[in-house]
């Protein structure tokens, strides 16, 4: 991709959000102002700098040029952000250590590339060592089902939640057992998980 084609995309994307992020104090005026798109330039980078040298700081002007800097080199090499959250993050970075892995990109293809087949046994060992710590993606698996449903369905899964907590909630007050499972048993016994399990199964044998 040409360094032209890269800019022009890059500031098609980014210039509004940036200028909006600025302050009155990174102004030349001292106050912030609103800035008419076909004032500026926006061929090559150098002229759009030279048209906003006349608007905006110096300061205010480098925050620009290191951002497209950065975003150039990521384009060029062709690398790209990925967001995690920060117990998935931690989960890897753990991962990369137990298959010695160097970086995170490498940890992902021994996931992932059939290149990396003969470390099965490697890869199988360190996600059962991590599956022990009890990784907790119940946020991140909720999310993304509900992703999934309709509207009508996700206000449905809401009261069942509701409806399972409530149940959950009077179950627990009335119980005294300690011995055992007391937990597993109430939960054996509650009729809607018991539905949910009786229809999973019947749709696993359907198929």
């Amino acid at each position: 991709m040409s360094n032209d084609k890269i800019w022009q995309e890059y500031i098609e994307k980014n210039f509004d959000k940036f200028i909006s992020s600025l302050k009155s104090d990174d102004f030349i005026s001292g106050k912030k102002e609103i800035i008419n798109d076909k004032d500026i330039d926006f061929l090559e980078p150098k002229k759009t700098y030279d048209c906003l040298r006349k608007i905006i700081t110096q300061d205010a002007l480098k925050k620009l040029q290191n951002r497209f800097r950065a975003h150039k080199h990521r384009e060029n090499r062709g690398i790209k952000n990925l967001q995690l959250k920060s117990h998935s993050l931690n989960m890897l970075d753990k991962f990369k250590a137990q298959v010695g892995a160097d970086t995170l990109e490498e940890a992902i293809d021994f996931l992932l590339s059939p290149d990396y087949r003969d470390y099965k046994h490697d890869v199988d060992q360190a996600k059962q060592q991590l599956g022990d710590e009890n990784f907790d993606s119940t946020d991140l698996m909720v999310v993304n089902f509900t992703k999934r449903l309709q509207n009508y369905d996700r206000e449905r899964l809401s009261l069942i939640i509701e409806l399972a907590f409530n149940e959950g909630w009077r179950a627990a007050k009335q119980t005294k057992k300690r011995t055992g499972n007391p937990r597993k048993e109430a939960l054996n016994q509650y009729d809607l998980y018991n539905s949910v399990v009786k229809s999973i199964a019947r749709i696993l044998n359907a198929d």
